[in-house]
């Protein structure tokens, strides 16, 4: 097994962020395995595979705009990147901003399961 490295997990937090900015529900759901798991927050029901993972951010990202998001490289594991996001968008007038962490897991260069705690304020 090839461990993870910094420039795949950051071109990886590249293309999650650029997916969020732009609301662009299959660039997302295309960065994880088929079967990835996908933990919004600790106590909702993970969700499981591509298409639930696409579902998920169309319907979460329908009513956010200017979205701009920047993450940083917090720590790498052998098949885990651990990474800070911090996200701020516009919905329904209100001005939102989100503040979290995030654990990937990869397998043969895939993302398979992601987990994230965040916090919003607006």
């Amino acid at each position: 097994m090839v461990p993870l490295d910094h420039g795949t997990f950051r071109t990886w937090l590249d293309e999650y962020a650029a997916a969020w900015e732009t609301g662009d529900a299959d660039t997302a759901a295309a960065l994880f395995a088929p079967d990835a798991i996908y933990h919004e927050t600790p106590f909702a029901e993970p969700l499981e595979g591509r298409d639930a993972i696409r579902d998920y951010w169309a319907e979460t990202t329908a009513t956010q705009e200017g979205t701009e998001c920047q993450t940083t490289i917090e720590a790498l594991g052998r098949e885990h990147g651990l990474a800070r996001f911090h996200a701020s968008f516009v919905r329904a007038g209100n001005a939102v901003a989100v503040d979290g962490c995030l654990r990937a897991r990869f397998v043969a260069g895939d993302c398979v399961e992601l987990r994230e705690w965040w916090h919003r304020n607006g």
